[in-house]
């Protein structure tokens, strides 16, 4: 009987695929460009690193012998936007901020800047979207994450980093 059973439990564990959890960061520096005289507003911030990328081919993914068929549910984990130049600037002059990621075609809302958050600081954690099931984007050919931001430029050229988190199911 004993046999018998762990012969199942054998059968069991070997019809199963393997899960494995990466996490993986990616990262996008922009300058926003400052007022000048006639003031005036923004609507994006171009992070051009964030326009399109493949996040199979991040050293994670590699260090697992993982290429995009092997991504499974994924979820967009922290997106955080810091200022790197000059010293003295905040993040003051952003009024509203969403992130969007898509394939091009489809695109789903995954970070925001939350009511009432605080932006007179160098950096900040945008409230995310943890529960947004995002799999079938980081499979696509392309990867498009658009950063829609308005508010007035600083009175300096300012310059931003962005890290964007990715939990990211890897099924072999």
């Amino acid at each position: 009987m004993r046999l018998l059973m762990f012969g199942l439990v054998v059968l069991v564990m070997a019809g199963c695929d393997a899960i494995r959890t990466v996490y993986v960061e990616v990262v996008s520096e922009t300058t926003v460009d400052s007022a000048g005289p006639l003031g005036g507003t923004f609507t994006e911030l171009g992070f051009n690193q964030f326009a399109s990328f493949d996040v199979s081919n991040s050293q994670t993914f590699q260090n697992n012998d993982a290429n995009r068929d092997n991504i499974g549910d994924s979820y967009v984990t922290h997106f955080s936007l810091k200022v790197t130049d000059p010293d003295d600037q905040t993040l003051s002059f952003i009024e509203d901020m969403e992130v969007y990621i898509g394939d091009g075609n489809t695109r789903t809302r995954v970070a925001y800047l939350g009511d009432g958050q605080n932006t007179d600081v160098r950096e900040l954690s945008l409230q995310v979207h943890d529960d947004r099931e995002i799999g079938q984007y980081l499979r696509a050919e392309e990867t498009v994450v658009d950063v829609e931001a308005s508010g007035r430029p600083p009175e300096e050229d300012t310059t931003l980093e962005a890290v964007m988190g990715f939990s990211i199911q890897l099924q072999f």
